[in-house]
């Protein structure tokens, strides 16, 4: 196996195709040499994920170390800091004990534990442990009601091509060496047309979070590989890369992930930080009282301001879009400035960074603007006010 960032080779018989001759490597002629690119071929990507626990809420993990069906921390000391799951073998297709053992469950095969240091629901003090201990972000929550998926998400960063499709590693492969070929190199069926191979021979710039010694490049084996198919594929720390077919070439599609209890994203990191809040579309209705106050009269998340306030700070959240639609909007036009008066945004007039094209500003002749609020707007937004009437003026705050 070689280290793969720049890679030119002498001559590559074939890219990759998937399926009925879907291509899935960028070069459009299968038989032209490939150039060297600098345009980075892998992102880190993130998605919300939710992991698996018991049915107070405490956080499961498995062991890399481990085989399929069997637990090999099984000594004090490993068992002291990663106490087993046991429970009752329910025949659930997904939950299971493991083989001869008295009771430890696995998801899928994979020995489930529970971490020491893990005091609090909701904790993961455990998650890549020595890069060999992981959660378990199952896709949906098994039928067995001894687990459950838990209540709130983190981020996992994964890598996936330059598209954002995803890849993934088989846990039956070995360290630089796939298994993953079909019944015969011209059937169309088996492993390797549903699991695309991921080759590319320059791969530009890596992904934030990794480095060039997670990379490397092997032969795949010439007389089992699919026609048509690459002879070489990509591998991070030592595991060949694949495509799901069922993913449709989609960005950010995660199908693949946990099927069979064998395919798994290639994750690059999952900190068990807070997850990236989904962005919302929030609403907030202003009237007026005479030319003394704006009262909020409605909004869809009463988080954002108390209902029928005066002057009611508004707190906002970065990276939600916001709808606010002034009743008497003629008379009295909203305005959103800074803590020295600045107009940013505003109805019928011009704020210095409605023409910022993150923030999206659009206002309209029935009185209503919409912005996202962006990290630079954010940093200088203070407060809300009416254009002609300076007692109608309202603070608002940042989470």
């Amino acid at each position: 196996m070689k280290n793969l960032t720049k890679i030119t080779l002498a001559s590559v018989a074939t890219l990759a195709l998937i399926g009925c001759g879907d291509s899935y490597n960028d070069n459009n002629n299968p038989t032209t040499q490939p150039t060297v690119v600098t345009e980075a071929q892998l992102k880190a990507s993130n998605r919300n994920a939710k992991y698996l626990t018991d049915t107070d809420g405490m956080s499961l993990y498995t062991f890399d170390n481990d085989t399929l069906n069997k637990s090999n921390c099984l000594v004090g000391a490993c068992q002291d800091t990663w106490p087993l799951f046991v429970g009752v073998d329910n025949n659930d297709s997904d939950i299971k004990a493991v083989p001869e053992s008295e009771g430890h469950l696995a998801y899928r095969k994979h020995p489930l534990y529970y971490f020491a240091n893990d005091i609090e629901v909701g904790d993961v003090n455990g998650n890549n442990i020595n890069e060999v201990w992981h959660l378990v972000h199952a896709q949906t929550a098994p039928a067995d009601t001894q687990v459950k998926l838990s209540e709130t998400n983190i981020k996992q960063t994964f890598l996936t091509n330059k598209d954002q499709r995803a890849l993934y590693t088989f846990d039956k492969d070995e360290k630089g060496v796939s298994n993953c070929y079909d019944s015969t190199p011209t059937s169309g069926e088996g492993c390797e047309s549903t699991w695309p191979v991921f080759y590319r021979a320059d791969l530009g710039t890596l992904p934030t979070g990794t480095s060039e010694a997670d990379f490397g490049v092997i032969d795949r084996n010439t007389t089992r590989a699919k026609e048509g198919e690459p002879t070489q594929q990509v591998t991070y720390k030592g595991s060949p890369l694949y495509y799901f077919t069922p993913d449709n070439k989609e960005a950010l599609s995660t199908k693949g992930d946990w099927v069979q209890g064998v395919w798994h994203l290639a994750e690059i990191s999952s900190e068990g930080i807070p997850a990236v809040p989904e962005p919302k579309t929030e609403k907030i209705t202003f009237d007026n009282v005479g030319a003394s106050d704006y009262k909020i009269t409605s909004t869809s998340n009463e988080n954002v301001a108390a209902l029928n306030g005066l002057d009611s700070t508004l707190t906002l959240t970065v990276g939600n879009t916001y709808e606010f639609t002034t009743v008497n909007f003629r008379a009295h036009p909203l305005q959103l400035k800074d803590k020295n008066g600045k107009v940013l945004l505003a109805i019928g007039s011009s704020g210095s960074l409605e023409s910022n094209a993150d923030i999206k500003f659009s206002d309209d002749d029935s009185g209503k603007m919409t912005f996202t609020l962006t990290q630079e707007l954010a940093d200088v937004l203070a407060s809300y006010g009416c254009e002609f009437h300076a007692t109608m003026l309202g603070s608002i705050s940042i989470k």
